[in-house]
């Protein structure tokens, strides 16, 4: 696994480029990675296996089994962060989380700032899983990203996870199959440039020792550079015999900094075969995705990433409407994946973007919104995290709690 230094600025820059970035000032200048040689019989989207160190992974530190009965208090989740203090994870963005069968919670986190004993200090990537308010992150022998860059050494960037049962192909003992959507990401040699590629998928196996190991990742898009590519695999969310897989866009309009959303879908027991997707196309499901007509317009739309799920009859989008510009988190019901959506949009948490703090201080920065149903509330309320950085990478690394994720709990309205 590669040791990629000169990423470190990535981490408190990311959010002031992606503002500049949507408000049309900055184009990202990166080069094209070189195409490597077509290998006979390669297929169109590759599958690659995991570094050999993966077999290698386990928990750091142990947990107990999770109470089954237990609850969970967004105060507890905030304490719970403020106290984590890892030399191998001192703050991560993102941190999308799918239950396990055993009542555990897997969690995938972005860019992963580390002590200054390692080099690199910022990994693209990190898990945990947690029992209740233990927290154990998931290291190998090799102490770098969970998900591997691949093998044009574009970053992964998790979006979204989900737990699936397993099956017999899976092996015996399997008793989770976790599927992570990654964003595959450019990134060039200024500290602004960084590109969607494409949607590559990791199967994550849970044996029972209780320890997730990457399996494998496949190309679920091919490698496109185009600036305004839908971004599929930023939200998905099961239901009976499909999985949905929702995709942002960003139009480039004059002061729109929200994105357009859209929705496909895959068989539930074929989660990585792109050749399956269907694509809403508005008033019904489609095979070609030029057909795909966004649910939620880019005015008014949603943050790059977000959640989708379906909680009750009813599916539940937050995000922030406006994107990560935004200053509060928004949520938006329908009776269906793919809505209408469009005025049901409330706002239910103020959480202000950063991009109009003073220029002459730090900006402080929240964004992708991300809402965990699957871990109980006490009070019955929907937990939400909420991404946090700033500007400043020095007070990101003096004081990385800054750099975490924040908790809320939202009423179901």
């Amino acid at each position: 696994m590669s040791h990629h230094g000169g990423v470190l600025r990535r981490s408190a820059v990311l959010l002031p480029a992606v503002l500049l970035l949507l408000t049309g000032c900055v184009r990202l200048s990166a080069p094209a990675p070189e195409p490597g040689p077509p290998r006979d019989g390669e297929p169109a989207l590759v599958s690659t296996a995991p570094d050999a160190d993966a077999a290698t992974a386990r928990l750091e530190p142990s947990c107990p089994a999770p109470d089954p009965e237990g609850t969970v208090t967004a105060a507890q989740f905030n304490r719970m962060m403020d106290r984590v203090d890892f030399p191998t994870w001192q703050s991560a963005d993102l941190g999308a989380s799918a239950m396990l069968s055993d009542g555990r919670v897997f969690w995938a986190w972005g860019d992963t700032g580390r002590t200054k004993d390692y080099d690199p200090r910022l990994i693209d990537n990190s898990v945990w899983v947690t029992s209740g308010a233990c927290v154990s992150q998931v290291l190998t022998d090799g102490e770098s990203e969970f998900f591997p860059r691949d093998p044009k050494e574009l970053t992964h960037w998790p979006m979204t996870v989900v737990r699936l049962e397993p099956t017999a192909a899976d092996g015996e003992g399997i008793r989770d199959k976790v599927i992570v959507y990654l964003s595959r990401i450019q990134r060039g040699d200024r500290q602004w440039d960084f590109l969607f590629r494409g949607t590559s998928v990791a199967v994550v196996l849970v044996g029972a020792d209780g320890v997730p190991r990457l399996d494998r990742t496949v190309e679920l898009t091919s490698d496109s550079a185009d600036f305004d590519q839908i971004n599929w695999g930023a939200a998905v969310a099961p239901d009976g015999e499909w999985l949905y897989l929702y995709g942002t866009r960003y139009t480039n309009e004059a002061f729109i900094t929200g994105r357009e959303l859209y929705v496909s879908r895959l068989p539930i027991d074929d989660p990585t075969n792109a050749k399956a997707r269907q694509f809403w196309d508005g008033s019904q499901w489609q095979d070609r995705e030029t057909a795909a007509a966004p649910i939620i317009e880019a005015e008014n739309g949603t943050s790059q990433t977000l959640s989708v799920d379906k909680i009750g009859e009813r599916w539940v989008i937050i995000s922030k409407r406006g994107g990560d510009l935004a200053d509060w988190i928004t949520m938006w019901t329908a009776d269906s994946p793919t809505g209408p959506f469009e005025d049901t949009a409330i706002d239910v948490v103020s959480s202000p973007g950063g991009h109009d703090d003073d220029p002459d201080d730090v900006d402080h920065l929240t964004y992708t919104p991300l809402s965990h149903p699957d871990i109980r509330t006490a009070s019955g309320s929907l937990l939400v995290s909420v991404s946090r950085n700033t500007t400043d990478i020095e007070e990101l690394y003096d004081r990385p709690q800054s750099g975490r994720v924040l908790f809320h709990e939202v009423p179901l309205v």
